[in-house]
């Protein structure tokens, strides 16, 4: 490769803005690797530093490991086809700022594509690296677009931009958010299953647990079912005392004096059990009542689990094998009966009513927890089925309701399912919330310029 200094001829539309010479502006490189991968640049008259002609045959594919930014890249300098690694910078000498002219993973770098050339690199070897700079490339509105997408306040980084998108991309598109939200919730499901020593039932029952405490009260429901073997459950299940018993006292929700007769029969109850199965309680700090209806106060919420098991064959079977969500749902509905009847908690005694859990709770439990689940079961185990169910069950659930969807639909997107509820939700926290716009189909769309 040449060793002149010949500048490049430069065709392209000068950019008005120098955002990605800002070091303010945190998207620098990510942006520009974004670039070059999607060639939304001038590509006329490509030259090296040294005047060396440059056709991409393929730019690369971005992965986010170590090492440099882009594999498989393909370029023909000087018309020698190279084929290996690229590396990005905004400018030239964050090559050594990096530390790369250290390190062998370098070395196989085929082309350096800077922003702003100022300095010549080279590798751990001693070669000198073919640096092409693309300052003067780059459509200045493809840079304020995205400068726009960073920086605007709205509800999602595209809305003001919205009526440009292509939307006819996008069922594709969030069907690939909704797989990527099921397994981004399945790798916890899996870490527990392998902390169970893969006891698929026990898995089970974390899962469930944690799902009867909707957001406020997960990791509390979780500490419970670490102090609560279900195997020891299941065995007074045919006992709705012992079964309240053991729940609210691995719950540590009976370590005080009370004054009516059911929480004294459940401590009773308890100190008997925790004896007998050698079972201490989770910490009672960690429950949350604070800022909740008393409908779902995590006592309410207890006695109604109770009923669950209480009503379970010990396999759950009725939850995890049934394909119509309206039958599992009909499972859920459970009812706090008796002592619960003219309460919200211990000692406090309140207006007489049902506390029953109701279908927009039961359908909460099936897509935050039984789905999951199964899809969570179809890998680990290799039952297929098991994930085309947890999709199915999805699909034939009617959509959330919540700001996140009125948000969407505002824009003209519309959940008809679960599904796509679960995927405009997981679009607008993990792509919109954390602005990460060009890994987004609609980002991308803006980006490239398609009007």
């Amino acid at each position: 490769m040449g060793m002149g200094h010949i500048k490049p001829y430069m065709v392209a539309e000068a950019s008005g803005s120098d955002i990605l010479l800002d070091p303010s502006f945190p998207y620098r490189e990510e942006l520009l690797q974004f670039i070059w991968e999607q060639r939304l640049f001038d590509p006329l008259n490509l030259c090296t530093m040294d005047g060396e002609t440059v056709e991409v045959v393929r730019p690369g594919r971005l992965h986010r490991n170590s090492g440099p930014d882009l594999v498989e890249g393909q370029v023909r300098i000087g018309g020698q086809l190279w084929a290996g690694n690229v590396e990005v910078h905004i400018r030239s000498s964050e090559w050594y700022a990096h530390g790369h002219e250290m390190d062998p993973a370098y070395d196989n770098v085929v082309l350096h594509v800077v922003y702003e050339h100022d300095l010549d690199v080279r590798t751990q070897g001693g070669v000198r690296v073919p640096t092409v700079e693309l300052k003067h490339r780059i459509a200045s509105s493809r840079l304020e677009t995205f400068k726009e997408l960073m920086r605007v306040k709205a509800w999602v980084p595209c809305e003001p931009q919205f009526e440009h998108v292509d939307r006819s991309r996008l069922p594709m598109w969030l069907e690939r958010v909704l797989i990527e939200r099921l397994e981004r919730k399945c790798a916890d499901v899996e870490a527990l299953y392998n902390q169970l020593s893969g006891d698929a039932l026990e898995t089970f029952w974390h899962v469930l647990a944690r799902g009867f405490g909707f957001k406020v009260n997960a990791e509390p429901f979780g500490m419970l079912a670490q102090a609560l073997p279900l195997k020891a459950l299941l065995k007074y299940r045919d006992d709705p005392m012992r079964t309240e018993a053991l729940l609210f006292g691995q719950a540590g929700l009976l370590h005080v004096d009370f004054l009516d007769d059911h929480p004294r029969a459940l401590q009773q109850e308890h100190r008997m059990l925790a004896a007998l199965h050698g079972l201490k309680p989770a910490p009672v700090a960690a429950w949350q009542f604070g800022r909740l209806r008393p409908p779902n106060f995590p006592t309410v919420r207890l006695a109604q689990l109770a009923q669950v098991i209480v009503r379970s064959d010990g396999s759950f079977v009725h939850l995890l094998e049934e394909d119509d969500p309206a039958h599992i749902s009909e499972c859920l509905q459970v009812e706090a009966a008796g002592y619960w009847l003219t309460h919200h908690r211990f000692d406090q005694a309140s207006k007489p009513g049902p506390k029953s859990l109701g279908a927009d709770a039961a359908q909460g439990l099936i897509i935050n927890a039984i789905v999951p689940y199964l899809f969570a079961m179809g890998r680990v185990q290799g039952r297929e089925d098991f994930g085309e169910r947890a999709l199915k069950l999805l699909e034939a659930l009617p959509a959330e309701q919540n700001t996140i969807v009125d948000g969407w639909a505002r824009l003209g997107v519309k959940a008809d399912t679960a599904a796509r509820s679960q995927a405009l939700i997981e679009l607008k926290n993990l792509y919109c919330g954390q602005r990460r716009c060009l890994s987004c189909v609609i980002g991308m769309d803006l980006l490239r310029g398609k009007r």
